[in-house]
């Protein structure tokens, strides 16, 4: 009787040290994130779908492409959000290394240097879904006494800043929030238009239902291409040479495309 409770509890032993060693075995195992030593500090605003917060990840187009080519060259890359306007003077001063979506202008090259351009933008006025105007003109529009919001610092081109120089039509311009913000001033009745890149226009409607409120106008207006944008300040020589040529490969193998396509 001795002998078999004695057997009887080995066999228990054996049983729970197999079933700790099996636990043991098939436990996981944490991942560790490896930091590299080089980090960009990209600084992008809200402007979906080129850059955007989704599910605490900041991403989209121009964020993406960014992130492909930075990752060729073995770096990071962290991201600071603020206005455009305040965007390109920490990229003046070097507290950030690239801006995306950038038109080339002399004023920008005196502290930047530009990728390749990677991406056509214009301009489309959106306006309320029950404004009467059917016409084609920014003039035609102002003429009306309405106003168009516009964000601090973009480059709109030629013919909109001679309106906006315009001494009758100057004061219907309305520096705007960009992005969603934009779109829901106009709801609110504090302005009455908004100039907004097309495809990003289109997003916002769709994604915030806004379809029988806002709708494009007849209205729209070329820009440019527009670029990365990098600080004098902090990317240099090799670092630069590596990334222009990353992202002129990108663009000459037709990969830009794929990227969009995902948004």
């Amino acid at each position: 009787m001795k002998v078999t409770n004695i057997l009887t509890m080995t066999a228990i032993l054996l049983l729970t040290a197999c079933g700790s060693e099996e636990t043991k075995e098939t436990k996981p195992q944490p991942q560790v994130t490896v930091k590299r030593d080089c980090n960009l500090k990209m600084g992008w605003e809200s402007r979906a779908p080129y850059q955007f917060e989704r599910n605490g990840e900041i991403t989209g187009i121009d964020v993406q492409i960014f992130k492909q080519a930075a990752d060729k060259i073995d770096c990071d890359v962290s991201f600071v959000e603020k206005a455009w306007s305040q965007l390109l003077t920490d990229l003046e001063k070097g507290e950030i290394d690239v801006l995306a979506g950038a038109t080339i202008t002399p004023d920008r090259e005196v502290f930047a240097n530009f990728s390749t351009p990677y991406r056509d933008e214009s301009f489309t006025l959106f306006i309320r879904s029950t404004s009467t105007y059917n016409g084609n003109t920014l003039s035609g529009f102002l003429s009306r006494s309405q106003k168009i919001g516009i964000t601090s610092d973009y480059f709109y081109g030629q013919e909109v800043y001679e309106l906006m120089s315009h001494p009758q039509y100057s004061p219907l311009f309305v520096d705007s929030k960009s992005g969603v913000q934009s779109f829901y001033n106009i709801l609110y009745s504090e302005i009455d238009g908004v100039l907004v890149d097309p495809v990003e226009g289109h997003y916002i409607i769709k994604s915030k239902h806004l379809e029988d409120k806002i709708k494009a106008s007849n209205v729209h207006i070329p820009s440019d291409s527009v670029a990365f944008m990098f600080s004098k300040k902090t990317i240099k020589d090799k670092q630069l040479e590596a990334l222009q040529a990353e992202i002129s490969a990108m663009v000459e193998k037709d990969q830009i495309k794929s990227i969009v396509a995902k948004f």
